[in-house]
């Protein structure tokens, strides 16, 4: 096989095993596979529910005054007053109690790197990379970025809590909307059915 084969083969399976990570985890044994979380949550399914339909609204809304703030100038905090502002505006109009949104939503993913850190993925992830750092048959660029790439995913999942440190309600709830939940984050401003075809192809 030809070094440069082998590169492309080393890739993709760096590739994969992102894409695994970001779209397939397997439940089976991990938790309760009730209907209904059991036990008393900080947060509703209601609320969930709700969250996945408003926060791509108020992204999309913040993204696109942000584009309009940049186009006459502006500061890194100039930005962030402005997607502050606009993200709370949002929420308001679409019924949200003050800060409650923006709470829950930054608690949601937190709570889903949680669960992230216990998967079978998250763990040839890292055993990937450690390996991966050696090989030589993949340009330094291509091998720079992808590492920089798995590290910070990995830094990012690696620094949640552990899930005892949750209510278990909050963690039995989290899991029976995690998929939702994660292809909200995962397939936002992607085309229309990438995170389907994503969990096809697996």
């Amino acid at each position: 096989m030809s070094k440069g084969l082998f590169a492309f083969f080393i890739s993709v399976a760096g590739s994969a095993l992102i894409a695994a990570l970001a779209f397939g985890l397997d439940w089976e044994g991990l938790f309760s596979d009730t209907d209904a979380a059991q036990t008393p949550s900080s947060f509703t399914t209601a609320e969930v529910e709700k969250i996945i339909e408003d926060w791509p609204i108020a992204l999309t809304a913040t993204e696109r005054a942000l584009t309009e703030y940049r186009a006459i100038g502006g500061s890194r905090s100039g930005e962030a007053a402005v997607s502050r502002g606009i993200q709370a505006n949002m929420y308001s109009r679409q019924g949200w109690d003050r800060g409650r949104a923006e709470f829950l939503i930054s608690y949601l993913f937190m709570l889903r790197n949680s669960i992230l850190k216990y998967s079978d993925q998250h763990r040839t992830l890292g055993y990937f990379m450690e390996h991966y750092q050696q090989n030589s048959a993949v340009s330094v660029e291509l091998k720079s970025w992808q590492i920089d790439q798995i590290d910070q995913l990995l830094k990012q999942i690696n620094k949640s809590p552990d899930l005892n440190e949750y209510p278990p309600g909050d963690v039995e709830l989290m899991v029976l909307y995690f998929d939702r939940f994660h292809a909200m984050l995962v397939g936002y401003g992607r085309p229309p059915g990438f995170v389907a075809q994503q969990q096809a192809s697996r």
